[in-house]
């Protein structure tokens, strides 16, 4: 089996050493089971020239947009120089365990259209928190009501290994204006067009690394970018409008209490009770205490 990494590189030339090695190491450890790597790099910042290290071998590719193009825009075109059977799309500023790939590549012989591992959330003062924490919250790793009223449950496309030809081409084809939230249109769709899942629950195989520069911590950012690609939608003949409203529904509510006093808080979610109690009880469920965006 063969596996393409694709990650957009954004003035990242300070992550390159770091993410160089952890492929060499994934690339050795995928090996030894039989499986090949290709790794594609897309510079979205072409003003800068972004080159592989020589000593990296020839499995990197390299590819430049002609214009900072966002990073949907990114992966789409490495997924188009992809040879592999599965992809990954990494973020230029995480990494994955020695062996994550490796590992994660043996559940892929069950022919999933998607299979999505455990993660560690690396936090500001440099220790890690699990992502699923309960056997609760596997359950809902691949639940689309889940992903309509409570949010996103994958933490990154670095989690997921995704087979190359179940990627939607309407996710390909309607690319979303605004940065933050393609990975949750590209779920969505998944899901909507009955894409099954895996789960890979051995020890985490993605780092998701605190920069302080995160655009996932953005919510304001990734709010944004969900309603736009909320419009997207609109035009898609197997996506249900009534899911895309009450997408929209959650977002805004969601919103609304983030920015809101304590009798706003209060307002907003005797307005959407439905919601606000499917949150409480997934919060309390899945051990998720911190943050109100997922």
């Amino acid at each position: 089996m063969k596996i393409s990494v694709i990650t957009p590189f954004y003035e990242g030339e300070k992550y390159m050493h770091d993410y160089v090695s952890c492929m060499e190491k994934n690339k050795a450890n995928l090996e030894q089971k039989g499986h090949e790597l290709e790794v594609i790099l897309v510079n979205d910042s072409p003003w800068k020239t972004l080159a592989a290290p020589e000593n990296a071998g020839q499995y990197f590719k390299v590819i430049t947009n002609e214009k900072n193009q966002g990073i949907h825009y990114s992966r789409c075109s490495g997924l188009a120089a992809a040879t592999g059977d599965y992809v990954m799309f990494l973020d230029q500023d995480d990494l994955l365990e020695d062996d994550g790939l490796a590992r994660v590549a043996e559940t892929a012989k069950e022919n999933f259209d998607i299979i999505i591992a455990n993660a560690n959330l690396e936090q500001s003062d440099g220790s890690r928190l699990l992502w699923y924490r309960t056997a609760y919250h596997w359950q809902l790793v691949w639940d689309l009501k889940t992903y309509l009223e409570i949010g996103i449950q994958i933490i990154s496309p670095g989690q997921c290994l995704i087979k190359r030809d179940a990627i939607p081409a309407y996710w390909t084809e309607n690319i979303v204006r605004v940065n933050g939230a393609d990975d949750y249109y590209l779920w969505l769709l998944m899901m909507a067009s009955g894409k099954n899942c895996g789960l890979y629950q051995g020890k985490p195989a993605y780092i998701h690394r605190f920069t302080g520069e995160n655009i996932s911590a953005d919510t304001t950012a990734t709010d944004d970018s969900v309603y736009d690609f909320i419009e997207l939608l609109q035009d898609c003949d197997y996506f249900k409008q009534a899911d895309a409203f009450r997408l929209h529904e959650m977002i805004t509510y969601k919103a609304q209490f983030r920015k809101s006093n304590l009798l706003g808080k209060i307002t907003s979610s005797l307005a959407n009770l439905d919601i606000f109690w499917a949150n409480l009880i997934f919060k309390r469920k899945t051990n998720t205490a911190y943050g109100f965006n997922r």
